[in-house]
């Protein structure tokens, strides 16, 4: 075949692939990647809805930063934290933001360096009309406590089998459940336990103790070990400290009055 038949015969198939080629090349980046699932469950001021029932606040947020600077798109699984828990286990979420450690959730859940933010103290509530007071972490022994049913407040809290404790599937049932007279006291983050006073026009039917439960762990995300995202984990640590480095996380923070406290 000559050159000038060889040309004739090979131009057609290169103006059909040249469209091909073209679409590959300007489809987003992102197409090639899996979505990042966040397992949501709220917890204020860092996990909220917004008006039309979406997941909001910081934490939201960070992920939504950090998924855009990997090109993938987010999704969300909205769930209690057994049931998001449950989801990290099994591979159906990537993600979870605001959920503390323990070597029980070492297990299926990598919780990724560097820490995102600091640690915040626990508080302790009591019904104002309940004279009583928490000064020492003794005091707690003569009261049945309110817990959120599957959290992880403080290794010696956690593993105290002296201490009553009245489980509940969220904080906000805790409060009700308080204010009912069902519990008498319930230990929640300091900072959430404020926000959720607040909403809820609260806050003179109760009494923080002087008896705090300091913060011990650093804030980390956590990535499901079953995730398709885990085998990209050095880029997720990567873009996660660039981040920090950046600013972008503290001025997230900062700017929707969450900065740790």
């Amino acid at each position: 075949m000559s050159k000038n038949h060889f040309a004739d015969a090979i131009l057609p198939f290169l103006r059909g692939l040249l469209p091909i080629i073209l679409s590959l090349c300007l489809c987003p980046a992102w197409a090639a990647s899996p979505p990042l699932v966040l397992a949501f469950n709220t917890f204020s001021p860092w996990k909220t809805l917004d008006a039309q029932g979406q997941p909001s606040g910081p934490y939201v947020e960070i992920v939504k930063l950090l998924a855009a600077r990997l090109d993938a798109p987010v999704h969300y699984l909205s769930c209690p934290l057994q049931r998001c828990l449950q989801a990290m286990r099994q591979g159906q979420a990537d993600l979870v933001i605001g959920v503390r450690n323990s070597d029980e959730r070492d297990a299926y859940i990598d919780f990724l360096d560097p820490p995102y933010a600091a640690a915040t103290p626990l508080a302790i509530y009591l019904r104002r009309t309940d004279t009583r007071q928490v000064r020492r972490y003794a005091d707690l022994y003569a009261l049945r406590i309110g817990v959120v049913e599957g959290m992880r407040y403080q290794p010696a809290f956690d593993q105290d089998k002296q201490l009553e404790r009245d489980f509940a599937p969220n904080s906000l049932s805790n409060f009700r459940k308080l204010l009912a007279g069902r519990v008498d006291a319930l230990v929640i983050n300091r900072r959430n336990g404020m926000e959720l006073l607040h909403s809820q026009g609260w806050e003179a039917l109760v009494r923080e103790q002087p008896l705090q439960l300091p913060g011990l762990e650093e804030r980390r995300l956590g990535l499901s070990r079953r995730s398709p995202w885990y085998a990209r984990r050095d880029r997720l640590t990567v873009v996660l400290r660039g981040m920090l480095r950046d600013g972008s996380i503290a001025r997230l923070l900062a700017a929707n009055g969450a900065a740790p406290k």
